[in-house]
């Protein structure tokens, strides 16, 4: 079913229904003038305020993501850290301190022009959630990794936990680089 906080759709859709309903009337009932069209001008509004005031679960995460993807392209692992939870540990970081120091390694090599979303597949639970996300970097010429191409495709999952009011990362796993299967301890 679709979330009315998550995007305006729905709401328009009300809003086109009413203003075909308010149309009806109006045809039926012109000494009422133009009042019967504030119905759907309010829906409207609505629709866009309430995706505007309220952030959803998946807005959040979503949020994470685009911050971690303009912090890699500036190359800084302190941004990407902002997002990452003080309980972080993977298969080899026993902690965020550990994520940090492979992130400033591989941002410091790297030079990276964009990155693209190809897929996100996102599951939530009660205050968990996991991504499978997959994502194409385009490498600037200067970068280290340029040598075997401009463009790396790079698929990870990606875990999170919501402590109090906000989405953090506290686990990623690195699934695959250009679609050959890839862990941390293969990360140069």
């Amino acid at each position: 079913m679709a979330n009315v906080f998550e995007n305006v759709w729905l709401m328009l859709t009300v809003a086109g229904i009413a203003l075909l309903i308010v149309s009806i009337i109006r045809q039926n009932k012109p000494e009422w003038g133009y009042w019967p069209l504030l119905v759907p001008a309010v829906i409207v509004g609505l629709a866009f305020g309430l995706d505007a005031m309220v952030k959803t679960d998946t807005e959040s995460i979503h949020e994470i993501i685009s911050i971690c993807k303009k912090a890699a392209i500036a190359g800084d692992a302190k941004a990407i850290m902002t997002v990452v939870s003080p309980n972080y540990t993977d298969a080899i970081h026993h902690d965020k301190a550990g994520l940090e120091a492979t992130a400033r390694h591989i941002l410091s090599k790297a030079s990276i022009k964009k990155i693209k979303t190809q897929s996100h597949l996102l599951t939530m639970g009660s205050g968990v959630a996991e991504s499978q996300l997959s994502v194409a970097v385009h490498l600037n010429s200067n970068s280290q990794y340029a040598a075997a191409g401009s463009l790396v495709f790079v698929s990870i999952k990606l875990s999170y936990e919501k402590t109090g009011k906000k989405w953090m990362i506290n686990r990623t796993e690195i699934v695959s680089v250009n679609s050959h299967p890839m862990n941390w301890n293969d990360v140069p």
